[in-house]
């Protein structure tokens, strides 16, 4: 039977989309529901006013849906949950899990939206597609880790802590080698800070050379006008 979708429809189609459905399905789901209407050749001008509408609500919105896309690649969700030693789910992440992550970060997207297969069971890394826009669809990686930080993954093997062995301890020699690396930084550390010192030392004697000898240009000019002065108090008291 084909009907024509009044709204988004999971795993059907769009508002305006012609679709043909079994008869039960449509009779006791999508038409009670007002979710779709009967084909007839009537109501395909009622189809392409909804597929125009619905095109025109998606060109609008498709600049801030890309932006979206772009945010989400951009950074990794993290779900922590309690896992056995082998890194088992007590439980399981679901879309609804990751819908709910999202809406934390900023982002309201329905669980229909995120193509989750099933329920994530074990911890590890995850790519989730998500679909934005109708013509935008981003991949969203998911990490699932033990709350408890005992359990993790690497090489792509679970590693449990307690079986990992502690860092090998370190030879006498290998000790002796980093001490004397650690003492050669320190050297040149205090040689580069003397170094500064001195530069600022002779920068310092430069600034009071400089003003001592403006003082002593300045200095034969004072004498001049002072024995100028003399030699006229000088002839004045001669006159009288």
């Amino acid at each position: 039977m084909k009907v024509i979708l009044k709204s988004e429809v999971d795993n059907l189609g769009l508002a305006g989309d012609v679709v043909d459905v079994a008869k039960g399905y449509a009779r006791n789901y999508l038409l009670p529901r007002g979710l779709a209407i009967p084909a007839t050749q009537g109501a395909m001008k009622e189809a392409e006013a909804l597929t125009r509408s619905r095109k025109a609500a998606e060109a609008k919105t498709l600049g801030s849906a890309q932006a979206a896309k772009d945010a989400l690649e951009a950074r990794t969700l993290v779900i922590s949950a309690r896992v056995d030693e082998r890194g088992s789910l007590y439980g399981s992440v679901s879309s609804l899990d990751v819908a709910r992550v999202l809406k934390e970060r900023g982002h309201d997207i329905p669980r229909k939206r995120i193509d989750l297969k099933g329920t994530i069971k074990q911890i590890g890394s995850y790519e989730i597609p998500v679909q934005v826009h109708p013509q935008v669809s981003a991949t969203v990686t998911v990490d699932v880790v033990d709350e408890e930080g005992k359990v993790t993954v690497q090489g792509g093997a679970i590693v449990n802590e307690d079986d990992v062995p502690p860092p090998p301890l370190l030879t006498e020699e290998e000790s002796s080698d980093d001490l004397e690396e650690l003492r050669e930084q320190a050297l040149e550390a205090a040689e580069e800070y003397e170094e500064q010192l001195t530069e600022d030392d002779e920068g310092a004697e430069g600034s009071e050379t400089a003003e001592a000898s403006a003082d002593a240009d300045a200095t034969p000019d004072t004498d001049a006008a002072s024995a100028a002065e003399d030699k006229q108090d000088a002839e004045a008291t001669t006159a009288s």
